[in-house]
């Protein structure tokens, strides 16, 4: 077994590991499994500031650690699709493997500038949360099928990546990363309260932060947001939101590709003519009817 992918921190440090099985492990792990013998081209190297992994000095430069690592915040970009969203060879190997495994026959989704998933992986994930999304979506007077349909593209773009994310989310929280099934930003979690659309704990004295938040704020934030029962009402409040904001110029409520839009952009202000992009058509058509199939 050979490792294939390396994702970091913002400082280089290696964090997640993955191999050619498209197994993910953490750094510990990839400590017993070379203690064991298991891994090839990979050795430990022990020095005053800890222990690390560094690679054969034979091996070729396209399988040198150096050489595999992404940072987890470009991983992030890559799967939200970005503006600085970009594929790097590891990436670009990564998602040859994922595709390889998948089952041929089998009904696929494919989300604007990714890659296909199994429907069948994607409705697994969603269903538990059936109840959860309807509730939240009469919370805030949302659209319903528009949140599962969010959600839906969400879980789609997050699928190939879940088990590298799912290793790598805590450790990189500093940052304003979007989190859980919805993909909500805890920057924007922290507005959502501060606006006084939604707070998951009014009894907590500390929300929300004022201010730019540290990476100690979003660490805190974070125990809130990656839950699912507040991440799903953060999401349904985003909409509302935005409802909102934009209400003087045009009425939302009446154009979920426009909402599904601005839900993955940075910040736009109010325009009386706003255009979706394909992401948000998609939404919009697609992954709402496939919501309004689930959520009966």
């Amino acid at each position: 077994m050979k490792i294939i992918l390396v994702a970091t921190d913002t400082r280089a440090k290696s964090l997640v590991f993955v191999s050619d099985t498209l197994k993910v492990f953490s750094l510990k792990q990839v400590f017993d499994l070379i203690h064991s013998g298991v891994l090839k081209d990979v050795y430990i190297v022990q020095s005053q500031y800890g222990n690390y992994i560094r690679s054969a000095p034979n091996i070729a430069t396209m399988d040198n650690l150096d050489t595999l690592s992404v940072s987890g915040p470009n991983i992030i970009s890559f799967i939200n699709q970005t503006s600085h969203a970009k594929s790097t060879p590891p990436i670009s190997d990564y998602m040859r493997r994922y595709l390889a495994s998948l089952k041929e026959g089998e009904p696929f989704l494919t989300p604007v500038g990714q890659n296909k998933v199994l429907v069948a992986d994607i409705k697994d994930k969603f269903t538990p949360h059936l109840s959860l999304i309807s509730t939240a979506a009469k919370e805030f007077s949302a659209d319903k099928y528009l949140l599962g349909a969010i959600i839906i593209d969400e879980l789609a773009r997050m699928h190939p990546f879940e088990p590298i994310i799912n290793k790598l989310e805590a450790k990189i929280v500093g940052m304003n990363v979007s989190i859980g099934i919805a993909q909500v930003k805890i920057d924007t979690a922290n507005q959502l309260i501060k606006k006084g659309l939604y707070n998951p704990n009014p009894g907590d004295k500390k929300l929300p932060f004022n201010g730019t938040l540290s990476n100690d704020d979003r660490k805190y934030l974070y125990e809130y947001v990656i839950q699912p029962k507040y991440n799903v009402r953060f999401a349904a409040a985003f909409i509302r939101s935005l409802i909102n904001d934009w209400m003087d110029e045009i009425d939302l409520s009446q154009r979920p590709e426009i909402v599904a839009t601005l839900y993955h952009l940075p910040y736009r202000p109010p325009r009386s003519k706003p255009v979706s992009d394909e992401r948000g058509d998609q939404i919009a058509s697609e992954f709402y009817k496939l919501a309004k199939k689930w959520l009966k």
